[in-house]
């Protein structure tokens, strides 16, 4: 019932009334906590003072997954977002499944960010099949292929990459925070994982993708036409959130049901404009791509649709 009430309230208030709300809460858990509690949780592990990983049962009782807000300086600084620790560590918990789900010869249907006893899931083997698909275009005729894997984390579509193509060269590069850029090259060494943009972005690339990563930009637009001007041939930008009536709005999610505790932010983009900026850069549409993901946003003024867009270069 009181879960229920919030997302009533959610749905009824502007936008500033909820960022309000969210001050209020970050205020109130930044009160310093009495010796007591700090030695227990010091003996638990857990740093004395982290308002970025408070217990995910606590964020979700204040407030549901997923709720649209402003934009502000402190949204975009206030938590650790992706590059939280806790995602990390979740992820190399759950490496020797995946690896053991990319290995068999099933069907490529458990997602890296799913439980390790998950069934396979049609949803999944949608988007690996689709970059699968995206990627087969790019190489046609190739002798091999440069790829720049934009928001890549530990590399899953590199090892997806290899299933799917195994005799296709590939000089690949994952960009991605440092947590994952520390790790990334323990578990695959043959690929480069970079932490600074423009380094990535210094050299062009056959094929540029970017999975769920671009609208975690706070000027996606600007990271857009960085991404076009480095695509020599082929650009894949898929599990991106997009509306038809509204213009480009912002909303927080807080994932703590795949074990991220943290929170960050995110745009919910226009489709129109998303594809006229990339065809402004010289691309054309060559296929569109349904995705399986329409999260429920209390206080949005659309329900958004996660779908994915290969472009080609004009020239190419």
């Amino acid at each position: 019932m009181r879960s229920r009430l919030r997302s009533v309230l959610l749905a009824t208030m502007p936008p500033f009334a909820v960022d309000g709300l969210r001050s209020l809460r970050r205020a109130w858990r930044r009160k310093p906590e009495s010796k007591e509690s700090s030695e227990i949780l010091a003996s638990a592990g857990r740093p004395e003072s982290d308002d970025a990983t408070c217990s995910a049962q606590a964020r979700q009782e204040d407030f549901p997954e997923w709720e649209m807000v402003s934009d502000t300086d402190e949204l975009w600084s206030s938590a650790a977002g992706w590059g939280h620790q806790s995602i990390v560590e979740t992820q190399l918990a759950k490496w020797p499944s995946f690896l053991d789900s990319v290995a068999a010869t099933g069907p490529l249907g458990q997602s890296h960010e799913a439980a390790t006893d998950a069934p396979a899931d049609y949803a999944t083997h949608n988007t690996i099949m689709t970059f699968g698909y995206a990627l087969g275009r790019a190489a046609r005729g190739r002798d091999g292929l440069t790829v720049l894997d934009w928001g890549g984390g530990l590399g899953h579509y590199y090892v997806y990459a290899r299933a799917l193509f195994p005799d296709l060269p590939l000089d690949y590069v994952v960009k991605d925070l440092l947590p994952f850029c520390e790790v990334g090259p323990r578990l695959l060494p043959e690929v480069a994982f970079v932490t600074d943009a423009d380094e990535a972005l210094s050299k062009s690339y056959d094929f540029v993708f970017a999975s769920s990563s671009i609208h975690y930009e706070r000027d996606q637009y600007q990271l857009l036409g960085r991404l076009c001007d480095s695509a020599t041939a082929w650009l894949l930008v898929t599990r991106t959130p997009f509306v038809e009536a509204s213009d480009d709005f912002l909303v927080v999610q807080r994932p703590h049901q795949y074990g991220y505790l943290t929170e960050y932010p995110g745009w919910f983009m226009n489709r129109r404009r998303f594809i006229e900026f990339v065809a402004a850069r010289g691309f054309n549409v060559e296929r569109e791509f349904l995705v399986a993901e329409q999260p429920y946003v209390p206080n949005a003024p659309e329900t958004a649709h996660y779908l994915g867009f290969l472009f080609r270069r004009s020239s190419s």
